[in-house]
């Protein structure tokens, strides 16, 4: 689920109703439900709506003003139109103007003599309103192609480094770099790698080589450079067969079917168990598959014992058993088994020894390479969701060739992201508590390889000076060592920000290495790290307004952080049209919690650059899921494409979102529905007192998960404040969620209560959940609600969705409902993502005008 300043409520106008020049935009679409739109030139006379339009296409392609009808009408001076280019809403009387100098070749098209024009109305007004449709979706989908097709750096690795002069200490090193993109002509995610040659002396980057064409990647799953990285290993997926492949200077070395060799099952990819490590003499690959099933024949109801130790069904009727998995976007994925391709003998062993409650993943191999170190989740007494949830029980293990498995870290704690020094003599990991919130603030840990000790190395952060370190909330990068094993490094969220920051091996000092006010990265609102070997930082760079590029350079010295020099290698060199800016915002006194009183949240605002020819800007409201998560400052293609339509929009990280410490998180607990809520409202009021170019009158707010029940709160607790809603699969009623998401532990740690695996629902607990939902404000809502749900939800079930369609639909509130069978909780097939904003927008424009 996932400026400091104080005002009143402004007072805010009812919505016009009557209004002759709204026309309806409602989108004809195959995951529709049923459609109730509320428009308000549909509630006209008809005769009094033909007129308004007659009037509008009179004036639009005719060129004089027809005569003026005895119907009562808006004056000609504040009656607004839309643009059927562009969906501008202007002044009547600037149309005219505004179609000549903007769109001369459209309106050259479309000219017709006066005289047919009058002979047929009807013919005209039909015409006109298509034009208006198909242009502003044309418009819709253009500029969300431009904002979603900007490639995302999503991996980076120094694969050599050659010396060229030993006498001027120069050297060449070559970095691989993978991205991911979206194509919207075939609606899939494209991933393509760029190889960089980086031309250093010493510890400076002199000059930076043209990377030349980029490879796409295709059905590879999961890649790894060996440790001299004169050889690759890629996982691949190809025709229903997965296949261990190695690659060298000479093309294809080594090719195994794993598959064929029938020995586990699907290979893991994902990012709370994959692995691909090389042993450290360049032989075997350790990977994590999933546990091999064996069927019972047709002649036998008793199956033979697999000797790798795979799951055997004893039993004819065991093939109708319930499998658990590990829930949302880790479905079919239950019992994970540590596997190592033995690349000279051309076979695939499955470790044993892995304690039968405990599911591996995430693991690396031990210095001597004689056994191997991972991260164990308990699967007892039973499963629960695991992705975007640091919360989960875990340990951190070691097991060698013989079977014997030991347990590293401490017990009943969630552990993660284990990083060996380049040395081999150090391990971090991070270390967080169990159930609670899942996601929160992390301890990072430090395992001693040589006297078996553990320590704390950064611990939680409760509260943050302004701008400064507030603790660790996401997983390390895969190489975040310094060359001399002194210092660690990773990204976390900070404010409204994201930044780099390193830690002292020795002393546990936190420093920011890069961020706002570091390294001249003032034009970017957050710094990912995606890697540091020899030293050398490859680092992805945006802000709201500027795609991801990557940038590379040496830090030397924490001291001396000040003068390292970064270097662009590549992404977009793209700076939008619009403005952006970072809030902090205090709550009034009256809506502090005072048992976390004095803390603060964040927003940031997307403001178009407003034309002469505009009126003030409609505003969007857009809340994060989790709800433990976090808006950066970084590239938003969803609000980019927004303000480039010409909304603004404010993104907000209320109390309860990461980047703020520890205390702001627990702050939300049992104040879910109501803390949360204000935050959100306060932030818009706030927003609205300092920026005059926003319009009061034309607020909507949208958000997905979490996100989509704070969204329809606003509308239920505040009718006549915010215009319209868009939620995608959203949380309306705790109480009969409880039973079918696969993080039931949140709806008890929502509400205040703490969770155990055997606690049962009481009748107060669920009266305090339901208490909390915006399903007790349906009756107020009045705003049109947009709903987008997934019908594979394991998260928030689209039941969920379906209980506040139907409450809006028996009250003739104005709903719409977009059903999308074949997706999750994220929404996040390409296709659909286009979908749900063209829809979205759509729905904005005919009930912000």
């Amino acid at each position: 689920m996932e400026e400091q300043v104080r005002t009143d409520d402004p007072t805010i106008s009812p919505v016009d109703e009557g209004d002759p020049s709204v026309v309806d935009l409602s989108v004809v679409d195959h995951n529709v439900t049923e459609t109730t739109v509320s428009n308000s030139a549909a509630s006209l006379h008809p005769i009094e709506a033909d007129v308004a339009i007659q009037t509008l296409v009179n004036e639009t392609f005719s060129g004089h003003t027809s005569v003026e009808s005895t119907i009562p009408q808006r004056s000609r001076s504040d009656a607004q139109d839309l643009c059927p280019f562009c969906g501008l809403m202007l002044y009547r009387k600037n149309l005219q103007v505004h179609l000549r100098r903007k769109h001369p070749d459209q309106m050259s098209n479309l000219e017709k003599p006066a005289s047919a024009q009058v002979k047929n109305p009807k013919q005209q007004r039909l015409a006109l309103r298509q034009q208006q449709k198909i242009a502003m979706e044309s418009e819709i989908r253009a500029v969300f192609r431009h904002c979603i097709s900007f490639p995302v750096p999503i991996s980076a690795s120094v694969v050599a480094d050659e010396l060229v002069d030993t006498a001027n200490e120069k050297h060449c090193i070559t970095i691989l770099t993978r991205w991911s993109q979206c194509d919207l002509e075939r609606g899939v995610k494209l991933r393509f790698s760029q190889r960089w040659t980086v031309l250093c002396k010493h510890d400076t980057v002199e000059h930076v080589l043209p990377s030349g064409t980029s490879s796409h990647i295709e059905k590879e799953l999961l890649s790894s450079h060996s440790p001299s990285g004169t050889i690759q290993a890629v996982i691949r997926e190809d025709a229903g067969h997965q296949y261990v492949e190695v690659w060298g200077q000479n093309g294809l070395e080594k090719s195994l079917d794993l598959t064929a060799l029938n020995k586990h099952g699907k290979v893991y990819e994902d990012a709370q168990f994959a692995c691909l490590a090389w042993s450290p003499c360049e032989k075997k690959l350790l990977y994590v598959a999933e546990k091999k099933r064996v069927e019972p024949s047709a002649h036998s109801s008793v199956a033979s014992a697999n000797e790798d130790g795979g799951l055997v069904l004893l039993e004819e009727q065991d093939k109708n058993i319930y499998v658990e998995d590990w829930g949302e976007g880790l479905v079919g994925k239950s019992c994970p088994v540590l596997c190592v391709a033995d690349l000279n003998k051309g076979a695939v062993i499955v470790y044993a020894g892995v304690p039968p409650h405990i599911s591996p993943g995430q693991a690396l191999w031990a210095p001597n390479g004689r056994g191997v170190m991972f991260v164990g989740h308990w699967n007892e007494p039973f499963r629960l969701g695991l992705k975007f949830c640091s919360n989960r029980r875990s340990a951190l293990y070691y097991l060698d060739m013989k079977g014997n498995c030991e347990c590293l870290s401490a017990e009943g704690v969630s552990a993660s992201s284990p990083r060996m020094s380049p040395d081999s003599c150090w391990i971090v990991y991070l270390q967080g508590q169990v159930f609670g919130p899942h996601r929160q603030c992390l301890r990072m840990m430090l395992y001693d390889m040589k006297n078996r000790s553990t320590s704390v190395l950064v611990d939680v952060v409760r509260r943050a000076e302004k701008g400064q370190f507030a603790g660790i909330y996401e997983s390390l990068p895969s190489q975040c060592w310094s060359a001399d094993n002194e210092r660690v490094f990773f990204s976390s969220s900070c404010e409204n920000s994201k930044a780099v920051f390193s830690v002292d091996r020795t002393t546990g000092r936190v420093t920011q290495v890069c961020g706002l006010d570091a390294l001249r990265l003032d034009d970017f609102g957050s710094v990912q790290l995606l890697t540091i070997q020899k030293d050398l930082m490859v680092m992805s760079c945006s802000s709201p307004n500027q795609p991801p590029c990557l940038k590379v350079g040496f830090l030397s010295s924490v001291d001396q952080a000040e003068d390292m020099q970064l270097c662009n290698v590549g992404g977009a060199d793209v700076y939008e049209g619009f403005d952006w800016q970072p809030m902090l915002i205090t709550p009034p006194s009256q809506e502090e919690n005072h048992q976390f009183s004095g803390l603060n949240f964040g927003a940031i605002l997307l403001k178009p650059y407003n034309l002469p020819e505009r009126r003030k800007s409609p505003l969007v409201v857009n809340i994060h899921g989790g709800p433990h998560a976090h808006f950066a400052a970084d590239w938003n293609a969803t609000a980019a494409a927004l303000t480039k339509l010409g909304f603004a929009v404010l993104m907000v990280n209320y109390r309860g979102s990461t980047g703020f410490g520890q205390d702001g998180i627990e702050s939300l607990l049992g104040n879910v529905g109501s803390q949360d809520v204000k935050d959100v409202h306060r932030a818009v009021l706030c927003t609205l007192q300092n920026e005059t170019t926003l319009d009061p009158d034309r607020v909507a707010v949208m958000g997905g998960s979490h996100g989509g029940f704070l969204a329809c709160h606003l509308v239920g607790q505040y009718p006549d404040f915010y215009r319209a809603c868009a939620a995608r699969n959203p949380v309306i009623n705790a109480a009969t969620l409880l039973g079918t998401s696969d993080i039931v532990d949140w709806r008890y740690s929502s509400v205040g209560i703490q969770y155990a695996f055997d606690r049962l629902p009481t009748s107060q607990s669920l009266i305090s959940m339901l208490e909390k939902s915006p399903i007790i404000h349906a009756a107020q809502i009045r705003a049109p609600v947009l709903l987008m749900l997934g019908g594979r939800d394991r998260r928030v079930s689209p039941h969920q969705g379906l209980e506040l369609y139907r409450a809006l639909k028996s009250r003739n509130t104005p709903v719409r409902l977009l059903w999308y069978g074949d997706e999750g909780h994220s929404l996040s097939k390409v296709n659909t993502q286009s979908d749900c904003f063209l829809n979205i927008v759509l729905w904005f424009k005919e009930h912000l005008n």
